[in-house]
C-alpha cells in the first residue's frame, strides 16, 4: 500500500467530502441538542485520553512527513535523529504537559490537515477550489494559535457553549461550511 502525502487534483472531491462530513459531525450535536451537547464539548479541553489518541495520530503523520521530506545532502544525516526525536518530544509533552493536551493535539491536527487539502486543490481547474483553500488556511492559522496557546481553544469552547442559542448559531455556521464542501465534493470537484 502506498501512502500519498501530497495528493493530486483527482483527490480533491474525496478529501472535501471527508472534511465536510467531519465538520458536519462536529456541528450536528450543537444544532440538534445544544443544551445536552455542551457538557462533552466543555470536557474535551481537560480530557487526557482524547489528547493522547490525537497526539498519537499526529506523531504517526509527522513521522511520515519527516521520512518523505527531501532534506538535502546537508541535513540527510540528521534524518534518523529526527525520526527518534519527534516521537520522544511528543511523548514528553503528553507526560509532562497533560494540562490541555487535547487542545494542543487538536491544534496540531489542524496544522497537519491542510497540507493534503492544499495539494489537491492546487491545480484543480474549478474556481470553487478556493473554498477548500480558504477552509484549509483558516484551519492552519487557528491550529497554530491553538498549539501555541491551548487555552484559546478551551476559552472558545466555553464561550461557544455558554448559551444554547450561541452554540446553535456557531454550529449552524460550521454546518453551512460543511454542506458547501459536501455539495462541491459531489457536484463540482469530480473531474
Amino acid at each position: 500500500m502506498t501512502i500519498v502525502l501530497k495528493p493530486d487534483r483527482e483527490a480533491l472531491a474525496p478529501l472535501a467530502a471527508l472534511l465536510g462530513a467531519a465538520l458536519l459531525a462536529l456541528a450536528a450535536p450543537g444544532l440538534f441538542a445544544p443544551a445536552r451537547a455542551a457538557a462533552p464539548f466543555r470536557r474535551f479541553a481537560r480530557s487526557v485520553w482524547p489528547g493522547r489518541v490525537l497526539a498519537a495520530v499526529c506523531i504517526a503523520w509527522s513521522l511520515l512527513w519527516v521520512a518523505a521530506m527531501p532534506l538535502g545532502s546537508l541535513l540527510d544525516p540528521v534524518l534518523p535523529y529526527l525520526q527518534v526525536l519527534l516521537p520522544v518530544c511528543v511523548v514528553a509533552v503528553c507526560v509532562f504537559l497533560p494540562e490541555l493536551l487535547s487542545c494542543r493535539a487538536a491544534g496540531l491536527l489542524m496544522v497537519l490537515l491542510p497540507s493534503p487539502l492544499l495539494s489537491a486543490a492546487q491545480w484543480h481547474p474549478s474556481p470553487w477550489r478556493l473554498l477548500v483553500v480558504a477552509v484549509a488556511y483558516a484551519m492552519a492559522v487557528a491550529g497554530m494559535f491553538v498549539v501555541a496557546k491551548p487555552w484559546l481553544l478551551r476559552d472558545a469552547i466555553a464561550w461557544t457553549t455558554s448559551s444554547p442559542r450561541r452554540f446553535r448559531a456557531v454550529s449552524a455556521a460550521f454546518a453551512a461550511v460543511a454542506l458547501a464542501l459536501l455539495a462541491c465534493a459531489a457536484a463540482v470537484y469530480p473531474l
